[in-house]
């Protein structure tokens, strides 16, 4: 009977200590989705009539939760609005063509975020001349 108790208070003592040994392992960090955006250069300009390419990757090493692609104009009126449906991806390219319809500045803000919240904001600005 005592060979049973100390064979059962060794293991219950290897099992308490596995289990504090495991609870102290520190968990990783989230780290927030990555925004590439190759196009266009901040502060770049195009013509009236013309074209602007949005070009870029969003990644995150988990999975994206949600996006959004925003163009404002520098009256502060948002000329274009998306919002991609990225939910559950890795990686999510996207491409754009936006097409003026006014002059003078705009700014295009890009935001892509995971599923822990953690966030990722990316703006540029750029012209429209006549």
């Amino acid at each position: 009977m005592k060979k049973q108790f100390l064979i059962s208070s060794a293991l219950v003592a290897v099992v308490l200590l596995a289990i504090n040994f495991s609870s102290c392992k520190k968990k990783a960090e989230n780290q927030a989705p990555v925004v590439t955006l190759n196009e266009p250069d901040d502060n770049s300009s195009i013509a009236m009539g013309d074209s602007l390419h949005i070009e870029g990757t969003a990644s995150d090493d988990e999975e994206l939760h949600e996006m959004s692609v925003l163009v404002v104009s520098h009256m502060g009126d948002t000329v274009l609005s998306d919002y991609p449906y990225v939910h559950g991806k890795k990686t999510y390219d996207f491409h754009y063509h936006f097409h003026p319809a006014d002059t003078g500045m705009f700014h295009l803000h890009i935001t892509a975020e995971d599923h822990e919240e953690a966030a990722t904001h990316v703006e540029r600005m750029f012209s429209v001349t006549p």
